[in-house]
């Protein structure tokens, strides 16, 4: 995970460095940043689950480890192409060119004090403008500590969230999740309900029978290991609908309970309760999933 990490760290500062360079909207960074530590994070997550690594606490480690590395690499690839950077005319028209040097890039990797000194020297003055204004000093630094939550959150949260996922010891292999199609009654008080599931009594569970787009419900998803019959859990999250000034809803979820094991019997009993859809609800999902 963690050489592979950083194969990725490196090629999305390139992606991402390039991007901010030539792409002339400032806005746009934002979620550039953010698509930078998503990936970042999915990929760590893809070798989480490749290497089978279960230890959320190590994985985490790693996660921040390579997000760091992350950091100091797209600061090492902004700073070369500053440093090899020349102005071809002046005034309205003026334009900047720039362009790589391996020999730069790792002469600056090599040294972090020198490094760090340069960017300082950036916070001073700042090189780029917003509204005509150009950020410097502590609120480009903050800019800055942002950018950099944004891409060691994501490589800590999605690799780490993997580590977390229901795995099978017995038959070497992660649990498949299934949603299941029926939804659930909301959990109204979500302490009574964890409290009853993890005292086995699923019968606390019953199905929704509404009808209203906008109510909120309950979602139910099973976890089970294909070749261990005793890798079995559920998952148990609120589901709310909201609706935008525009009309167009959007669903927020919330869990009730998390990855909490269940035997193979109340595994099929779930399956059988809520696995399927009653053809009397059907046509409201479907037009609320429209």
């Amino acid at each position: 995970m963690l050489i592979g990490g950083m194969v990725a760290a490196l090629v999305l500062a390139f992606v991402y460095i390039y991007a901010v360079w030539y792409i002339p909207f400032v806005y746009v960074n934002f979620f550039l940043c953010l698509g930078f530590g998503l990936v970042l994070g999915a990929v760590l997550a893809l070798l989480t689950r490749l290497g089978k690594l279960r230890s959320p606490g190590a994985v985490g480690v790693l996660g921040l480890l390579v997000g760091l590395v992350a950091v100091y690499l797209e600061w090492g690839v902004y700073l070369t192409l500053l440093f090899n950077s020349e102005s071809t005319s002046t005034g309205a028209a003026a334009d900047t060119s720039t362009s790589f040097s391996l020999a730069l890039f790792m002469d600056i990797l090599a040294h972090p004090a020198a490094m760090w000194l340069a960017i300082q020297k950036i916070n001073e003055t700042g090189t780029w403008s917003l509204k005509g204004a150009t950020p410097s000093g502590i609120f480009l630094g903050l800019i800055w500590v942002v950018e950099a939550v944004m891409i060691v959150g994501g490589a800590y949260f999605l690799a780490k969230a993997q580590a977390t996922e229901p795995f099978s010891e017995v038959s070497n292999e992660w649990a498949i999740e299934e949603t299941l199609a029926h939804p659930l009654t909301f959990a109204q008080d979500a302490a009574t309900t964890r409290a009853a599931l993890e005292a086995g009594n699923f019968q606390h569970l019953t199905p929704y029978v509404g009808t209203g787009t906008e109510d909120p419900f309950a979602r139910l998803k099973l976890h089970s290991a294909p070749n261990d019959h005793n890798c079995r859990y559920l998952t148990l999250e609120n589901v709310t609908t909201t609706l935008d000034k525009k009309g167009k809803s959007s669903q927020s979820t919330s869990v009730v309970v998390q990855h909490l094991t269940i035997s193979a019997t109340a595994f099929q009993e779930l399956q059988r309760r809520f696995g399927t859809l009653p053809a009397s609800q059907l046509a409201p999902v479907e037009s609320a999933n429209r």
